[in-house]
């Protein structure tokens, strides 16, 4: 279900792993919350979760929709005990990477760009 705050850290406090097979999600805010908390990423190869895992470093990267791979990809961190420490390490450190204010300055500017494009005009 829904968690916020003190309930939604505690949550991914307690956790090992962090499984995401959204592949519709645009930036994958929750992709990122996990990493902060250092949790090796297993999320689906779309786009949002797919900018924030290297796949092999701090998570993998899966076929979207695909049970097996997903299965596949979880049991490989589960068994690899020396993976996942290095992919929860991994995911942390990246993880503390993201600065709110620079993504902001850098969306600002994307859209400030795409304005500054001329319309295509069509001829009817």
């Amino acid at each position: 279900g829904f968690l916020e705050g003190e309930e939604l850290a505690k949550a991914y406090a307690s956790s090992d792993i962090f499984l995401f097979p959204s592949h519709t999600e645009t930036f994958g805010n929750v992709t990122l919350e996990a990493m902060s908390s250092g949790l090796p990423c297993i999320v689906a190869d779309a786009t949002g979760s797919s900018s924030l895992v290297e796949h092999g470093k701090n998570g993998f990267l899966a076929e979207p929709e695909d049970k097996a791979d997903f299965t596949k990809k979880l049991s490989d961190i589960i068994i690899d005990e020396m993976l996942r420490k290095k992919m929860k390490k991994n995911s942390r450190e990246m993880a503390l990477r993201y600065d709110w204010g620079e993504i902001n300055t850098r969306l600002i500017k994307n859209y400030r760009e795409a304005l500054s494009r001329p319309v295509p005009q069509k001829d009817f």
